[in-house]
C-alpha cells in the first residue's frame, strides 16, 4: 500500500476508508496484491490457519465446506423451531445448548438424515421460498430425531436454569429501593 496516498486521504478526509468508495485506487490497490506472492492474512495470529489450510486434505475441506453449507441451512431452522417454543428471554441460552447437542451428532448422521440433508442443500441452491420448499417442512421432524433422550435433558436442563437466573433477576430487580424525589 503507498503510504503516500493513505497519508493524503488522511489529510483530505479524515477518513481512509473514503479510499474504498474511489475505483481508480481499489483497482490499483487490488493490481498491487495480485503482483505480490504469498498469502494474504488479516490479523497476527492467522498464519497458523493459513499453515492448517495448505496442509489440509482436499477431502477434509470438501467435508468442512459441507458442514458449514449443512449448518447454514439447519441452525435458522433450528432457531425457528425453538422461537415457536415461546421461551423468552431464555431463548439464547437453549438455542445454544442446542446447538452443541445438533454439532455433536453431525458426524454420525443416519443414511436417512444424510438424504434429507442433502436434499435440503438442494432446495437451498434453488432458492426457492422456504414455504415453496416442501423439505423445509420436515425440518422440525428430523430435527427432533437427530437429538437423542440425553440431548433432550440436556436442553430441558438449560431451558429451566435459563428461566431460574431470569425469574430471580425480574425478582431482585423489583425489591430494589425507590429512590424518592
Amino acid at each position: 500500500m503507498n503510504d503516500a496516498i493513505l497519508a493524503e486521504q488522511l489529510r483530505k478526509t479524515g477518513n481512509l476508508m473514503d479510499l474504498l468508495n474511489d475505483e481508480a485506487w481499489v483497482r490499483d490497490a487490488d493490481a498491487d496484491h495480485a503482483s505480490e506472492e504469498g498469502t494474504v492474512e488479516a490479523g497476527l495470529g492467522l498464519q497458523p490457519y493459513v499453515d492448517l489450510l495448505k496442509n489440509a486434505a482436499p477431502e477434509a475441506l470438501q467435508q468442512q465446506r459441507w458442514t458449514m453449507q449443512m449448518l447454514s441451512v439447519l441452525l435458522p431452522e433450528l432457531k425457528g423451531w425453538l422461537e415457536s417454543w415461546q421461551l423468552g428471554r431464555s431463548l439464547e441460552v437453549v438455542y445454544l445448548e442446542a446447538q452443541k447437542c445438533l454439532c455433536s451428532h453431525l458426524r454420525n448422521l443416519t443414511p436417512e438424515q444424510t438424504a434429507w440433508i442433502e436434499a435440503l442443500l438442494a432446495a437451498k441452491e434453488l432458492a426457492l421460498p422456504d414455504e415453496q420448499t416442501v423439505i423445509r417442512t420436515q425440518s422440525v421432524t428430523m430435527l427432533a430425531q437427530i437429538f437423542t433422550a440425553e440431548d433432550w435433558q440436556a436442553i430441558a436442563n438449560a431451558t429451566a436454569q435459563a428461566m431460574a437466573n431470569d425469574i430471580l433477576q425480574i425478582g431482585q430487580s423489583s425489591t430494589a429501593p425507590v429512590a424518592t424525589l
